[in-house]
C-alpha cells in the first residue's frame, strides 16, 4: 500500500500546471450549490413549518442534480491523474452517461446527511432566540448549534467513508448500477477505512492555516484533497502500483549497467559467470532450439579444448628429445677425436 506522503506527492505531480482548471471546476460546483440555496430562500422566505419543509425539499432536489456535476468533477480528476485528455466539459459527463446512477447514489448519501444533521436542524429552528433575548441566551444557542453541526458532520463523514469510491467506480464501469457500485465501494474500502480516515484528517492543519489567508487557500486545498483521494482510489485498484513499477523500469533504463544498483542475483546467469567489462562489447547470446543441441555444442567445445591441450603436451614432450639428439656424437666427431 502507498503511504500518505507518496499519495500526496503523486497528487501534486498530477496537479502541476493545472491549478487553473482545477480551481475553476471547484468554484463552479460550489457556485451551483450557493445559487441553489439562494433560489430556495427566495422561493420559500417564510418561517412557517410548511415553508421550511418546502425549502428543504427543494434544496434536496437541487442537491441531487448538483451531485451529478460533482461526480463529473471526479471524472475530470481521474483523467488528469491518468494523463488523459480533460476539460470543463467533463463536469457534465454523467449527464450524458446515465445520470440516474449518480442520482440514486447521491440520494442515499443525501438522506444519510439529512439524518446526521437532523439534530442540528431541529435545534437551530425550534430554539431560535427572539429579538429580546439576552446575550447569554444567544451565545448558548450559537455554541450548542455549532457543536451539534460539527458532531453531525463528523458522524456523516464516518458513515459515508465506505461509499466514497462510488463515483469513481461509476466513472470506470458505466455498465454497473448504482447499488452495485456502492456495494463494490464497500468491498474496496474493507480494511482501508482507517487509512482513508487518517488521510482526510491529515488535511485539517491546512484548513486551520487557511484562516491566515482569509480562506483563500481553500481554493487550492480542496482540489488538493480531491486529487489525493483520486490517488487513493488508484492505489486500491492497483493502478498506482503499476505506474510506480513503470517509473522504476524507465529509471533503470537510464542507468549504466556497470553502476546498476541491482544485486547479482537479479542479473542473468551468464552475466554473473562472465561479468561485463567496460572495455569489451557484450557478446550476443547464442540461442539453441533444444537442450540436446546445446549439449552437443558444449561437448564439441570441450573436445576442441582437450585436443589443444594434448597438442601442447606432445610438443613439450618432444622438445627434450630433440636436445638429446643434438647432444649425441656424430661419426665425424669420433674421427676428429681419434686424431687427437
Amino acid at each position: 500500500m502507498t503511504s500518505r506522503r507518496e499519495l500526496k506527492n503523486y497528487a501534486k505531480q498530477a496537479m502541476s500546471g493545472k491549478y487553473g482548471i482545477l480551481i475553476l471546476a471547484f468554484v463552479a460546483v460550489q457556485a451551483l450549490a450557493l445559487i441553489s440555496s439562494m433560489i430556495s430562500s427566495a422561493l420559500f422566505p417564510g418561517e412557517e413549518t410548511i415553508d421550511i419543509v418546502l425549502s428543504y425539499a427543494f434544496t434536496f432536489i437541487l442537491t441531487l442534480l448538483i451531485n451529478v456535476v460533482a461526480a463529473g468533477m471526479n471524472y475530470m480528476y481521474l483523467n488528469i491523474a491518468r494523463g488523459k485528455a480533460y476539460s470543463l466539459n467533463d463536469l457534465f459527463y454523467f449527464y450524458r452517461h446515465h445520470p440516474d446512477r449518480v442520482i440514486v447514489a447521491g440520494f442515499f448519501m443525501a438522506v444519510l446527511n439529512l439524518l446526521t444533521m437532523l439534530p442540528y436542524t431541529i435545534y437551530s429552528n425550534a430554539n431560535l432566540p427572539g429579538e429580546d433575548a439576552s446575550v447569554e441566551v444567544l451565545i448558548t444557542w450559537l455554541y450548542t448549534g455549532v457543536v451539534l453541526m460539527i458532531v453531525g458532520m463528523i458522524v456523516y463523514q464516518i458513515l459515508v467513508i465506505p461509499l466514497e469510491m462510488t463515483y469513481y467506480i461509476l466513472a470506470d464501469k458505466p455498465e454497473l448500477k448504482s447499488t452495485e457500485a456502492m456495494k463494490e465501494s464497500l468491498e474496496m474500502m474493507h480494511g482501508n477505512f482507517g487509512r482513508y480516515l487518517m488521510l482526510k484528517i491529515s488535511f485539517i492543519p491546512l484548513m486551520f492555516l487557511s484562516v491566515f489567508t482569509f480562506y483563500i487557500a481553500l481554493l487550492w486545498i480542496f482540489p488538493y484533497m480531491a486529487m489525493t483521494e483520486v490517488m487513493f482510489y488508484r492505489d486500491l485498484t492497483g493502478e498506482l502500483k503499476v505506474q510506480k513499477e513503470e517509473e522504476e523500469r524507465v529509471a533503470r533504463d537510464y542507468v549504466n549497467p556497470m553502476f546498476d544498483s541491482h544485486s547479482q542475483s537479479e542479473q542473468p546467469q551468464e552475466e554473473q559467470t562472465h561479468p561485463q567489462q567496460f572495455w569489451r562489447m557484450p557478446e550476443e547470446p547464442v540461442s539453441y532450439e533444444n537442450e540436446d543441441e546445446q549439449n552437443i555444442t558444449d561437448n564439441t567445445e570441450m573436445q576442441n579444448v582437450q585436443a589443444d591441450m594434448d597438442d601442447k603436451k606432445e610438443q613439450n614432450d618432444l622438445a627434450p628429445k630433440e636436445e638429446e639428439e643434438d647432444n649425441e656424437p656424430k661419426p665425424w666427431d669420433e674421427y676428429f677425436d681419434s686424431l687427437k
